[in-house]
């Protein structure tokens, strides 16, 4: 049975895959930084060990890693908080970059890894319309963005110079039920609850793809099985829509006033217009598509908020820094 090590599995993202994952034929391992998003792991199926590892701890990640051997490393590990980034940029990219680079070197001198998946975000391009796997012209425009962009270029090096087996998989904006509320589309479903305002950035005129935490991953699960080393993926939503209209899309489907509980604010500095990924080579590659329609992963979403409203109401809506 192969070992799959899930770092940064108290993520949405990785406790989303951690729970996805459970119903295949894997022995599965979780590293962790905070202990207060473990809640948001489900395990009903089968066993997952856990450790709790400080990102910047290396020597502690390489000596549970030599004892492991695992066979696949999906790498969630990163500060994704965007807006934070202006302030802690240091600290970003030591943990979205430099904290990875004794850990690839150990990794690519071992003969047990045969894939480690690095999930990345098409911010890396900066703003940008229908961007496919081969486009090479970054344009990272926030301290997040470039430490994403930093680790990727890192990657890439070392599977050139020492046939590192690393795969990239950019995502569009990925949502679901799990998702922490003071993320979108979690906060625009207690807010709208609650008959409080929501406060939306700038005009709300900028653009996104979304993708169904089902569809995000299955995408990671095709490229475990059929993903080939050196390369990139792109996973995307098929509809490309504004901020603003997602928000009505919420608001109309809990038969909510959006002019009445909407305020515009102001934006975040040097908020990318844009994110459009083609997924075109990536559907061919891996036989993957997103299945879940914005309108159904929607309503499954808010159904999500809806029936857990009673303990969600008192999680916080806002992010909070902590190191």
């Amino acid at each position: 049975m192969k070992k799959i090590l899930i770092l940064g599995v108290n993520s949405f993202s990785g406790s989303s895959f951690a729970k996805y994952i459970q119903s295949k034929k894997f022995k599965l391992y979780g590293f962790y930084h905070k202990e207060k998003n473990k809640k948001y792991i489900i395990y009903n199926k089968r066993k997952i060990f856990l450790k709790k590892v400080n990102n910047l701890n290396e020597k502690l990640l390489i000596n549970l890693i030599k004892q492991i051997k695992p066979n696949i490393i999906i790498d969630f590990a990163s500060i994704c908080m965007v807006n934070e980034s202006w302030k802690y940029k240091k600290y970003y990219n030591d943990v979205n970059y430099k904290s990875k680079i004794n850990l690839i070197k150990f990794l690519s001198e071992d003969t047990f890894l045969e894939k480690y998946i690095y999930i990345s975000t098409p911010e890396v391009f900066g703003s940008n319309k229908n961007i496919s796997e081969k486009y090479k012209k970054f344009n990272p425009s926030t301290p997040y963005a470039a430490s994403k962009l930093n680790a990727e270029k890192y990657l890439i090096h070392m599977n050139k110079k020492k046939k590192f087996p690393v795969i990239i998989c950019r995502f569009s904006n990925f949502y679901g039920p799990g998702q922490p509320i003071y993320r979108l589309i979690p906060k625009v479903c207690i807010t709208a609850d609650k008959n409080q305002l929501f406060s939306l950035h700038g005009d709300g005129s900028s653009k996104r793809n979304f993708l169904f935490s089902d569809d995000f991953c299955n995408g990671i699960y095709k490229t475990i099985r059929k993903g080939k080393s050196g390369q990139v993926y792109h996973f995307s939503g098929d509809e490309i829509i504004s901020i603003k209209e997602i928000v009505k899309k919420i608001y109309t489907i809990k038969k909510k006033k959006f002019d009445k509980l909407v305020e515009n604010t102001k934006d975040r500095v040097k908020k990318d217009k844009i994110y459009s990924l083609s997924s075109k080579i990536t559907q061919k590659s891996l036989n993957w598509r997103c299945k879940t329609s914005l309108e159904k992963g929607l309503k499954e979403t808010i159904n999500f908020y809806k029936k857990n409203f009673s303990y969600l109401k008192y999680e916080k809506s806002y992010y909070k820094f902590e190191k």
